[in-house]
């Protein structure tokens, strides 16, 4: 028994010593790409045992030595002690350049800081489709440094997903022609992902996808080495119109107009309560999870400045249950991040009885609400619905 017990604390010990080191090399490697003439000027140590994500800072020697719960934590007192001690400010453009004092000012007192909040969530769908869409490795590498000395810790990360849905969409039987026709070009991919266009300025070329899918794998590995959770996406009703071709039967109906875009750019949306839903779910899911991973939240959002099929409370609910149910067929763990920007932009028809039948019909402790918006106003207190439920707020620049 003491031989099984002593086991037992040594494999403990072990993982505490490799959870330290993987922490403490993400942030000596940071400092290596940030400013290698003086990276070895700065210790890192694991904090054990704190309540929240936590940081410190202080001198010893000529040292700065910074300490945190995690890396992410380490990240902001090393971003706090730049800030407020060097008097600098590190960009997210990797070409701004990055200027320390020749000698670094000492600490005089520790510093001990708590996170105000577990959760900092950042990035908009539609960032997506502006400079960042032509980002190359090496961009995207300093940004995730940049998230990480500020602190994010669940970044959205979309890029790379039309990879996975060319697969999907081959083995449910459309042609090369049929799926890249189907994807918009590298700039509007947000909006076709958002089920507002599809087809412009198409085909997709087969480079993007492959090339993109590498840079995805590249994204979520480096942002979970900084204790991120990436919200990746999931099957959110929005197929191939050529989909009827190979599924006469399915429940299809194409959404509303979208952008001033002719006719022929608009979208098609599968009824979530179609047998083939949950198969397409299911074939998405599990292919991005092979490439991907998961941390278990997926952003879905069904109608973004779309009509949905029904305006009928009952059948909204039955919509947003057999999307949830999807999902979580998959992922038990499935948690469903849902933006709440179309309850203001569409304010006449999202009433206070077709959210609550919307958002009730999840279960409530799997749907975080996410407000795009709070800057300009509270939708949050739209409705006494959206009060009970637990929201990110987000403000874009």
């Amino acid at each position: 028994m003491k031989k099984i017990l002593s086991i037992l604390l040594f494999l403990v010990v072990v993982c505490q010593i490799r959870a330290e080191d993987a922490n403490i090399t993400t942030m000596y490697k940071m400092t290596q790409r940030l400013f290698p003439q003086q990276a070895s000027s700065f210790d890192f140590r694991l904090l054990n045992n704190t309540s929240a994500d936590t940081f410190t800072i202080k001198s010893e020697g000529n040292k700065i030595i910074i300490s945190g719960n995690n890396a992410n934590s380490m990240a902001v007192g090393l971003n706090h002690y730049l800030k407020n001690y060097c008097l600098t400010t590190i960009s997210w453009y990797k070409d701004d350049p990055i200027e320390l004092p020749k000698t670094l000012p000492s600490i005089s007192t520790e510093v001990t800081i708590k996170a105000n909040v577990p959760t900092r969530f950042f990035l908009n769908y539609c960032t997506f489709g502006y400079s960042m869409t032509w980002w190359k490795w090496s961009d995207w590498e300093h940004f995730i440094d940049w998230m990480a000395l500020n602190g994010i810790n669940m970044p959205l990360a979309i890029t790379g997903q039309e990879a996975i849905w060319y697969k999907v969409w081959s083995k449910l039987g459309l042609t090369d022609e049929e799926i890249r026709g189907y994807f918009t070009g590298p700039a509007h991919l947000p909006w076709h992902r958002m089920c507002n266009l599809d087809g412009w300025q198409s085909p997709l070329p087969k480079e993007w996808l492959s090339s993109q899918a590498a840079l995805q794998e590249q994204i979520v590995a480096r942002e979970r080495e900084f204790n991120m959770r990436p919200v990746l996406p999931a099957f959110a009703g929005h197929v191939p119109a050529a989909l009827k071709r190979v599924y006469p039967n399915i429940k299809t109906t194409r959404v509303s107009e979208w952008g001033g875009f002719a006719d022929q750019y608009r979208c098609t949306f599968l009824n979530p309560m179609d047998s083939l839903y949950a198969i397409i779910q299911k074939e998405y899911l599990t292919e991005q999870t092979r490439l991907y991973g998961t941390n278990h939240i997926y952003g879905i959002d069904p109608f973004n400045e779309i009509d949905p099929p029904s305006w009928d409370a009952d059948s909204l609910g039955m919509m947003a249950k057999h999307i949830y149910e999807s999902v979580a067929a998959v992922d038990p763990e499935a948690v469903w991040l849902q933006m709440t920007w179309l309850f203001y932009a569409d304010i006449k028809h999202w009433t206070t009885p077709r959210i609550k039948s919307y958002l009730r019909s999840v279960p409530q402790d799997r749907l975080i609400l996410l407000d795009y918006f709070c800057e300009y106003t509270e939708i949050w207190k739209q409705t006494e619905v959206l009060r009970q439920i637990w929201w990110y707020f987000f403000y874009c620049e």
